[in-house]
């Protein structure tokens, strides 16, 4: 199943490739806009109401107006063509075209295209290993804490990794502290305490991130915010990423430190209440 929506219409199967966006559109020229992606499992947009709060904050501090009927109208019709099947949905909005030059128009006319495509057998739970990379974030920058258009550092730290052999890359921000995976949010294990850094260091408020914090009291497990040295994580239990489409991913390595990984540990339990959580709030076995 693939599909594409573009202002409101439908394009399916060899058509949802050949959409025209105008040579004019900032999120094409400047990365002016905004992403969500999220799962569409057998129909059902998963925390797509977190997701709509998170794009709606963003939008609002940048000044990028949003057609919230015609974006939920958008996810209503793209979630329903999925059926049974697993799905991704990417929500993409930008501030529309404009004129040469930095600043946005007066009275921007946003662009939303929002894509569907499948959900490949086995993407969540996958175990990854990390490797260190060079781009540093910026704690003090608007992108840091919006899932911007603009993800040119990420890319780049992808390559790294690549490079590296690894899986992802690790990024710290501009003073050194952990912040994040190129696609996700980190937790350091210690015992049954989760601690992941907090947004002010450079990162992303992820949906799963949210969901771990709000939920693990309940699985026997502590939760926090705190800053995290790269020397914190080395004497950690674990590591895990989080993010949407992929759950909840075990780090078996990190440069050159491994993780000791057993069958009944605790991140073996944490993944397991976060699949039977997710089964109990859409009915599909991951």
């Amino acid at each position: 199943m693939k599909a594409t929506m573009l202002n409101g219409t439908l394009y399916r199967d060899e058509a949802c490739d050949l959409v025209r966006l105008p040579a004019s559109d900032r999120g094409f020229l400047l990365g002016d806009g905004l992403f969500e992606t999220l799962p569409v499992l057998q129909g059902m947009p998963l925390w797509w109401p977190e997701h709509r709060t998170r794009l709606t904050q963003s939008a609002k501090r940048l000044g990028l107006p949003l057609d919230h009927v015609l974006l939920d109208e958008t996810v209503t019709q793209l979630a329903a063509l999925s059926g049974d099947a697993n799905t991704i949905l990417r929500i993409a909005v930008s501030r529309g075209s404009g004129g040469r030059g930095l600043l946005p128009p007066a009275k921007a006319q946003p662009t939303l295209l929002a894509t569907l495509a499948p959900l490949p057998d086995g993407l969540a739970f996958q175990d990854m290993t990390l490797a260190t990379c060079s781009i540093r974030r910026n704690a003090h920058s608007i992108t840091a804490s919006i899932k911007s258009n603009n993800y040119l550092d990420n890319i780049m730290a992808a390559q790294q990794a690549e490079q590296a052999g690894a899986s992802d890359a690790l990024m710290l921000n501009t003073d050194g502290r952990i912040a994040c995976s190129t696609i996700g949010n980190l937790f350091a294990l210690h015992g049954n305490h989760l601690i992941t850094p907090p947004a002010s260091d450079g990162v992303l408020p992820g949906i799963l991130r949210q969901q771990i914090l709000a939920l693990a009291p309940q699985w026997g497990f502590e939760a926090s915010e705190a800053t995290l040295m790269p020397d914190d994580v080395k004497k950690a239990d674990g590591l895990i990423m989080t993010n949407s489409l992929r759950f909840i991913r075990r780090v078996t390595a990190w440069d050159d430190i491994a993780f000791t990984t057993k069958p009944d540990d605790a991140i073996a339990h944490l993944q397991a209440r976060m699949r039977d959580h997710v089964g109990n709030l859409t009915g599909v076995a991951l």
